[in-house]
């Protein structure tokens, strides 16, 4: 590791760099428009702030290197799944734990709501699973949490850069656009590196060569920052998006200072 910032960029860095930001309604681009351009009105989240303000004697720039959104909410998974090859499993239940009935079919007993997912809420109960009693009662039964618990839709991530400014505006390009991700629906992590540009120099790696040439270098994948620039991060407002993604995101972001 450099001891200073003299004679080591773009290769070695002073110190680690780590930034996380909450992402919940900060929308930008428009959907209407089909543009990913930031909107009038519109504040994305700063995820990384080399320096904007231009008041730290200490930073040269930086590289980031590494970034990943994390979902916010968390659903557990069912622990049974009620259908006709289950009905006759026996089963022994605790208080939380979740039964996922696929049909109706296959209950012996009553039942409150249908199809969908239940919470036992009673106390620890034995018996085959198709014949315990899915009766909405809350105190001794099961609470039907519906057919879409657990369910969390894709959304898009759009990120920007700045430079020396620490309030950019909308329609003056301030805000450059960097990528934009997409979250799969129902996973609770995704990795931005494939996005990432190449940067400037070649690293050992034993990674995958397809589509390279005899003589082309493997490059590692990140973002140079200049003193004065800023990463923004915001939620694309599309589908079920339109006022952000509520439950809320952690982006995270991974480098070094020069």
């Amino acid at each position: 590791m450099a001891s200073t910032s003299t004679n080591k960029q773009p290769v070695f860095s002073d110190r680690p760099l780590f930034d996380t930001v909450r992402v919940t309604t900060q929308v930008v681009g428009s959907a209407g428009a089909s543009t990913l351009f930031v909107q009038g009105g519109q504040a994305p989240s700063i995820l990384v702030d080399m320096d904007a303000t231009l008041s730290e004697d200490n930073n040269s720039g930086g590289v980031v290197d590494s970034i990943t959104i994390v979902r916010n909410d968390f659903y557990r998974a069912p622990d049974f799944t009620l259908d006709i090859t289950t009905s006759g499993n026996p089963v022994s239940l605790s208080s939380g734990q979740i039964v996922y009935v696929s049909t109706t079919g296959a209950m012996n007993n009553g039942f409150a709501s249908g199809v969908g997912y239940y919470t036992y809420t009673g106390t620890t109960t034995t018996g085959k699973l198709g014949a315990l009693n899915y009766s909405g009662l809350t105190a001794t039964g099961f609470f039907w949490q519906g057919i879409a618990y657990g369910y969390q839709p894709a959304a898009t991530f759009v990120f920007y850069q700045t430079r020396n400014t620490t309030t950019p505006i909308p329609g003056s390009g301030d805000y450059n656009l960097l990528f934009a991700k997409t979250i799969p629906a129902n996973s609770g992590i995704v990795d931005c590196s494939d996005l990432l540009p190449q940067i400037a120099y070649p690293m050992a790696s034993a990674g995958n060569t397809n589509g390279l040439g005899t003589t082309a270098p493997l490059r590692n994948k990140g973002i140079y920052l200049e003193r004065g620039d800023r990463i923004y991060v915001g939620v694309f407002p599309d589908g079920p998006n339109v006022s952000g993604y509520i439950p809320g995101v952690q982006v995270i972001a991974q480098g070094g200072f020069f």
